[in-house]
């Protein structure tokens, strides 16, 4: 069978690589392990610990298999570590009886003689110390099979797992030579088959003693610095791969040498933005498996980072923000549970609000023409300093979008503190990366779950933008507001939120923007459909107000010289606030004549002639009532007296020419 290993055929080739492969399953010997108190373990590593409760999180009895490892482990302090290999042990609580491997002196001796292998051992051991043998298995391992489509294979890195989990570093000096061949060549196919025997090696020395493992990382960190600064489009997945098989259960302490060489300025410009974006990548993907118990490489990573939040190129700054989502992933506490030592979205939001308000003056400027009508628009000559501001913004929205699909907790406070700056850029038609990415982190943050003690926080953000000064992130408010309260309408229907909101709304429709008006009205009438607001005559009342706001006649304002236009202008936005405050009370309800619905329609009427744009929102809501009401006016029209009736047909019904 070990000799199909090498055989011309192909399918031959690969049920010989799972045949092996299992078979080495089967001769893996087991290892001594023995019970340990993790309290008891804790309390002999560090000073500080004490015994406390069992409260889920970081607690003293579970940080002594923390990695913080500030140089490389001495072989004395390698033996007297205790590995915990499972990354889910001692989070919640310890499991009641915990075992881990006895010290290296009790486990089987793995470097064995010939004399002391099985004859299925010495098999195995006699083709891969064969060089002639190896060559021919590396030369067929390194052949592309399907353009295109060839990808991390599992069996074969199961395979020369097995090999070196049996055998130790027997046939280490067979293979060296072909992993530095394989380093140099920058084919598909050959750094294909270098992850996969470079992760098997990885996670094969589990039980190897430390000088061997020393000298292991001695060979491979100049290879995998090689490789890290060649990786291609077609190769990245497969180190990706490495790294995360390599990296998934196992102690970090272990992996120190792998950690570090990872963590060397992953950003260094040398290989072009690619080649940034791949290292942090495979960064990434070793360091997603350790989760919890690498909080010094997180601060450190974090820290790094915080450099290249303003790179030139755009898909390292994409990567940079994917990162930070999974660095920021692990900061959330259960309930009665600890506070973790991982880096804190709420520092992190703190370093970059101060910087972000530049948004407001930097990036969009507004102006007002003759006919108040506001520009917005980035500038094409910006300076460096205007250039880094918009780069930052687009790596934190891609923070937040990362942040918010992942994340095992609600919305943050913090991220809420974003959405006053981010509002206005939905709309920069000169730059269509800024626009899109602030609309999908503001339909991201609006999808988002929000129990009742942040509900107060999202209010206040969405009242920061409206008494801003863009109309436009007004008007992204509004459509956010609307999604936010859909997504969370049970949590959101407490008393005092629904009169903040109703108050906000209502001061927004008397907006001196014609856009933010009818937006306004727009999510009025959507939250009169679904419920959150009630049509109580007070609201009636003051709608109906605002309807009766007196204006200057006609001749007054052309022929008087003295006539006050600022005035006549606000006049006319509070008398278009209360009719678009009654339209919205028509709109939501397209398919049926509430009782206090005729008399609205019938105080609608008198403002057919008033000046626009009163008069044609009038006649859209009359235009509208008719289209949704024809198909059962039958039944609804029951609902109207006589005069009201007449009043309506003359207004939905056109006259006939040949009457």
């Amino acid at each position: 069978m070990v000799n199909s290993l090498v055989h011309e055929a192909l399918t031959v080739r690969k049920i010989a690589i799972a045949t092996v492969g299992a078979i080495l399953k089967q001769q893996k010997r087991p290892h001594k392990k023995m019970v340990i108190d993790p309290v008891a373990q804790a309390l002999s590593t560090s000073s500080s610990a004490s015994e406390e409760g069992l409260n889920p999180g970081v607690r003293s009895d579970n940080t002594w298999h923390h990695y913080d490892c500030t140089h490389p482990p001495t072989k004395d302090e390698w033996e007297k570590m205790v590995f915990v290999e499972k990354t889910h042990w001692g989070y919640y609580q310890w499991p009641k009886s915990f075992e881990v491997y006895a010290p290296m002196s009790e486990q089987p001796k793995l470097g064995r003689s010939i004399e002391e292998l099985s004859p299925g051992e010495l098999a195995i051991y006699t083709a891969f110390s064969d060089a002639d043998f190896v060559e021919r298995l590396i030369r067929f391992l390194s052949l592309e099979e399907r353009k295109g489509k060839d990808k991390f294979q599992s069996k074969r890195f199961t395979l020369f797992k097995g090999l070196f989990r049996n055998f130790d570093d027997a046939f280490l000096p067979v293979l060296k030579p072909h992993l530095q061949r394989l380093s140099e060549d920058t084919q598909e196919s050959s750094q294909r088959c270098l992850s996969e025997i470079v992760s098997a090696l990885i996670r094969g020395y589990k039980h190897w003693p430390y000088e061997k493992i020393e000298k292991l990382w001695e060979f491979l960190v100049p290879i995998l610095r090689t490789v890290l600064g060649q990786m291609t489009v077609e190769t990245i997945r497969d180190w990706n791969t490495c790294f995360t098989a390599a990296s998934e259960s196992r102690d970090p302490r272990k992996l120190y040498w792998l950690l570090e060489t990872l963590m060397e300025s992953p950003i260094r410009g040398d290989g072009g933005s690619f080649s940034d974006a791949s290292r942090l990548f495979v960064l990434q993907g070793c360091l997603i498996q350790q989760e919890w118990r690498v909080p010094s490489l997180l601060h450190r990573l974090l820290a790094y980072l915080e450099q290249h939040l303003t790179h030139t190129y755009k898909n390292v700054r994409d990567r940079v923000g994917n990162v930070l989502s999974w660095i920021f992933l692990f900061d959330y506490t259960m309930p009665n549970g600890n506070v973790t030592t991982s880096p804190h979205t709420q520092e992190f939001a703190s370093k970059l609000l101060p910087r972000l308000t530049a948004l407001k003056k930097l990036v969009i400027e507004g102006g007002a023409s003759a006919s108040n009508m506001e520009v917005m628009e980035v500038q094409s000559s910006e300076d460096e300093a205007r250039q880094d501001i918009i780069k930052l913004s687009k790596t934190v929205m891609k923070w937040l979008i990362g942040s918010i699909g992942k994340m095992f907790s609600h919305v943050t406070p913090e991220m809420l503190q974003f959405l006053p700056m981010l509002a206005p850029l939905e709309t920069v038609e000169s730059d269509e990366e800024l626009s899109e990415l602030a609309c999908l982190t503001l339909a991201c943050m609006a999808q988002s779950l929000m129990p009742s003690h942040i509900i107060p926080h999202a209010i206040k953000a969405l009242e920061q933008v409206a008494i801003g000064t863009s109309w436009h992130g007004k008007c992204s408010m509004l459509q956010y507001m609307q999604v936010m309260i859909f997504y969370n309408l049970y949590a959101i229907s407490q008393p005092q939120y629904v009169e903040q909101i109703k108050n906000l709304i209502v001061g927004l429709l008397k907006d001196e923007r014609l856009e933010v008006r009818e937006a306004a009205a727009t999510t009025l009438s959507g939250l009169f459909h679904c419920g959150f607001f009630k049509m109580d005559s007070q609201l009636q009342k003051d709608f109906e107000k605002l309807c009766k706001t007196k204006l200057p006649a006609k001749r007054l304002r052309l022929q008087d010289p003295q006539f006050n236009a600022e005035a006549f202008y606000s006049s006319i936005i509070q008398r278009h606030a209360g009719v678009l405050g009654l339209s919205a009370c028509i709109q939501s309800c397209p398919y049926d004549v509430p009782i206090w619905m005729p008399q609205i329609l019938m105080d609608l009427t008198d403002h057919l002639h008033d000046p626009q744009p009163i008069e044609l929102t009038v006649r859209k809501t009359f235009s509208d009532f008719r289209r949704t009401h024809h198909d059962n006016w039958q039944e609804h029209k029951q609902q109207f007296t006589d005069d009201q009736l007449v009043i309506l047909t003359d207004l939905l019904v056109s006259p006939c020419y040949y009457a």
